[in-house]
């Protein structure tokens, strides 16, 4: 009975020692400004004050990140234990943290920014918890000492980014023709740059992410020699989001797509619905630049990117409703009149005539097209024949 009790005794003295000790300082800590020894030896609090500095340099660049002191940044969260969490509230952490590497992919070459990002580490865990995020807000910097200090920080674990485990061994920056070979040998890294790199919802992708996402998709075409129809599905949302009209759409995102459009039109035969649906967002993109720009090179880029396509395609039938675009697009006998001196678009002007005049019989006997339908026609018709002339 004494043994039990002074058993007893033992093992809740033992606690009250154990509870009574402070909590002894880990000798590391993840860090992507300090040598993890050093960064051990730095409380929360001057993290904190460090990320608050940064972010107010990034609010002079862009004021989106003020919505983010009082978020991710503000005072209480440097009590906030993910682990504790609950899940709804775990979710809601996320789609911040989400937002706010977003926005900062456009940024992320700034000293600034790595400021944020040693808090969003220390304190929420986004090496853990946000890797995927993570990764895709600095792959676009994947020559940068900063991208490799990331990568370094990350366990892949099995997921489709192990192969960045030689940075990991290496310390050396991330060559671009590495993501592209990973991006044909693995869709879900290219499903997961096109996605990234396309509007959702309220946001935009960033310069650089629209650019390193276009350079990828452009030099793995250039690599293939047939593009099945996965591939073709793993861009599609990229290329289909640039070609949306409205004045929110990137120039480079437009200008990427135009050109991927072209190089897949060489390689893959699309689909009649696929080819309408382009020739028709293609078109649209010609009418609603020659309406905006004085300049009308982005008509013209529009127009050879139509030619291109239509003839690869072998197109047989212009779609009514992108015939009445291009019907609606201002100058559009002028740059079909440039471009025929300078391309061979006899197959392009050949089909466009055909289906004008084929429109035009469809009509009812009182139709009367406009001005720039009748020049359209004859311009048409004159180049045509002028080019029979020659052969």
């Amino acid at each position: 009975m004494a043994t039990s009790i002074a058993s007893q005794l033992e093992a809740i003295r033992s606690v009250i020692q154990t509870d009574s000790e402070p909590r002894k300082r880990p000798i590391t800590r993840p860090s992507i400004l300090f040598d993890p020894k050093e960064a051990a030896d730095i409380d929360v609090d001057s993290i904190l004050s460090i990320a608050l500095s940064g972010l107010e340099v990034l609010e002079s660049v862009d004021e989106r990140f003020r919505n983010y002191k009082h978020d991710l940044f503000s005072h209480k969260s440097k009590d906030l234990d993910r682990e504790l969490m609950r899940q709804d509230e775990n979710n809601q952490i996320n789609a911040s943290i989400s937002s706010y590497l977003r926005l900062v992919s456009g940024h992320f070459q700034l000293p600034a920014v790595h400021k944020t990002l040693e808090y969003l580490i220390r304190r929420y865990k986004i090496h853990v918890y946000n890797f995927e995020d993570l990764i895709l807000c600095a792959l676009p910097y994947h020559d940068t000492h900063a991208f490799v200090r990331v990568v370094q920080l990350i366990d892949t674990r099995n997921s489709k980014w192990k192969f960045l485990d030689g940075v990991k061994v290496s310390g050396a920056p991330l060559p671009r023709s590495v993501v592209v070979r990973q991006c044909i040998r693995d869709m879900g890294v290219l499903e997961a740059l096109c996605g990234y790199a396309s509007p959702v919802k309220k946001y935009r992708p960033s310069r650089p992410v629209i650019c390193f996402c276009t350079a990828v998709i452009v030099e793995m075409l250039g690599s293939l020699t047939a593009v099945n129809d996965d591939v073709v599905k793993g861009i599609l949302p990229f290329v289909v989001s640039g070609l949306q009209p409205g004045s929110k759409r990137s120039s480079d995102h437009k200008a990427g797509a135009l050109m991927i459009v072209g190089l897949l039109a060489t390689k893959v035969a699309f689909s009649p619905k696929l080819t309408k649906s382009l020739i028709r967002s293609i078109a649209g993109i010609a009418r609603e630049e020659a309406k905006e720009l004085t300049d009308l090179q982005w008509v013209r880029l529009s127009i050879i990117a139509l030619i291109n396509l239509v003839q690869l395609q072998s197109v047989d039938v212009f779609p009514t409703k992108a015939l009445e675009i291009l019907m609606e697009t201002r100058d559009m006998s002028g740059v079909l009149l440039a471009l025929s001196k300078e391309f061979n678009i006899d197959n392009f002007l050949a089909m466009l005539l055909g289906s004008l005049v084929d429109y035009r019989f469809e009509m009812d006997n009182g139709f009367n097209p406009p001005y720039e339908f009748k020049f359209v026609i004859l311009v048409v018709l004159l180049l045509f024949v002028l080019h029979l002339q020659f052969f």
